[in-house]
C-alpha cells in the first residue's frame, strides 16, 4: 500500500535500448591470395531461441550492416552491406591503413540505426 514504510516512490527512464540490434558474433578474416575475406554471423533480438532452424530471424526490415575500417581512431573506410561478408581487396589495404587497424561491423535497424559493434583487430 501507499502508507506501508516499505513503498518508494521511483521515477526511472531507460535508455531504450530495447530496439538496438545486437552484435554480430564470429567475426573471422581470412587471407585469399593478398585479399582480406571477412564474415560474420548476425543476431537477432526477436524468435532468436530456438535451435530447430538453420538460422534466426532477421527481425529487422532488411539485412543490412555497416563496415568501418578503423587506422587508429581515424575512419578510413566505410561501406553499407546488404549479406554478412565483404572482401577487402589488398590495394585498397595499402592505401587506407598504416601497421594496423580494427574493422567494426553494426548490424542496421531501420527504427534504431546502426546497432552494437563487433570488432576485429588485425597486423
Amino acid at each position: 500500500a501507499l502508507a506501508d514504510p516499505s513503498y518508494v516512490d521511483i521515477t526511472a527512464a531507460f535508455a531504450g535500448l530495447g530496439l538496438r540490434p545486437l552484435s554480430p558474433v564470429h567475426l573471422r578474416a581470412r587471407d585469399i591470395a593478398g585479399d582480406l575475406a571477412l564474415t560474420w554471423i548476425r543476431r537477432t533480438r526477436i524468435d532468436g531461441d530456438g535451435w530447430d532452424g538453420f538460422e534466426v530471424p532477421l527481425g529487422e526490415e532488411a539485412e543490412l550492416y555497416r563496415l568501418r575500417i578503423l587506422d587508429g581512431a581515424r575512419l578510413v573506410r566505410e561501406a553499407i552491406l546488404t549479406v554478412p561478408q565483404w572482401t577487402y581487396p589488398a590495394a585498397l589495404r595499402a592505401t587506407d591503413a598504416s601497421a594496423g587497424y580494427t574493422v567494426e561491423i553494426a548490424q542496421i535497424s531501420a527504427r534504431f540505426g546502426a546497432g552494437a559493434v563487433a570488432r576485429l583487430a588485425l597486423p
